[in-house]
This record gives C-alpha cells, sequence and structure tokens, in this order.
C-alpha cells in the first residue's frame, strides 16, 4: 500500500506540476491496469485535484470543472470496457485517496455544496485527454 500525502495545505506536493498529487501519481503508476487505463485514471486524479483547488465562487469555473469531471468519468469507464464497473469503483477509490485529510474532506465537501442542484450530461464521443 502506498503512503498518502497527510500534509496541511489543499494540493499537496507534485514534483512535476502535472496537477496531481505524487503519492496519488504513484498509487497509478503501481496498478496492475493497462496503459490507457493509467492514463484514464490520471485524466479523474487531475479532475478531483482541481476540485480541491477550485474557485468556489466562480461559477463559470464550477461548469467548466463539471463539464471534465463528466468526461473523466466516462473516459475512465470505457477504458475498463466491458466491466466499466471497474473504471467507476477506480474513480470513487481515487475521490476517497483524494480527500484523505480533514481540510481536504472538507473542502470537497465544500465543493459538493457549491455545485449542488447543478445539472449535466454525459459528453458524447471520446473524452479522454491525449
Amino acid at each position: 500500500m502506498h503512503r498518502l500525502d497527510r500534509s496541511s495545505d489543499l494540493r499537496g506536493p507534485d514534483a512535476d506540476d502535472n496537477g496531481i498529487r505524487d503519492d496519488i501519481d504513484a498509487w497509478i503508476a503501481a496498478q496492475p491496469i493497462t496503459d490507457p487505463q493509467k492514463m484514464a485514471a490520471q485524466q479523474m486524479a487531475r479532475v478531483q485535484q482541481a476540485k480541491l483547488l477550485a474557485d468556489l465562487t466562480d461559477a463559470e469555473a464550477l461548469r467548466v470543472l463539471g463539464e471534465r469531471s463528466m468526461a473523466g468519468v466516462k473516459c475512465l469507464r470505457l477504458s475498463f470496457m466491458p466491466d466499466y464497473q471497474k473504471g467507476y469503483d477506480m474513480g470513487s477509490q481515487l475521490e476517497a485517496m483524494m480527500a484523505n485529510t480533514r481540510a481536504r474532506a472538507r473542502q470537497y465537501l465544500a465543493y459538493n455544496r457549491a455545485v449542488s442542484g447543478s445539472s449535466g450530461r454525459l459528453p458524447e464521443g471520446d473524452t479522454c485527454e491525449p
């Protein structure tokens, strides 16, 4: 089991500045999954990280982040087809690992409150980032 970062800041260490906390990056890299599945997990991890750092007063930024989130969910799900449940499960696991401190969990809950009541739809086509 990888040791999760427990630092006090929301962002945590990201030495390569790829938008994914280093501990989460290492966890994804260690998973026994295909490269496309790892890329999909990285896309979802970037979205989860962005949720922790989002300006909760910027409605447009929250809307765009919601679209990115839906694209990440779809990409992750499709990367595991035909067993798309594994993609959903990985997304849930990433979500839990990203909110692994009191401050991160509070911020994630605040993000969810900020977007509560908004709606969206699953985007069409290939939503995986290159």
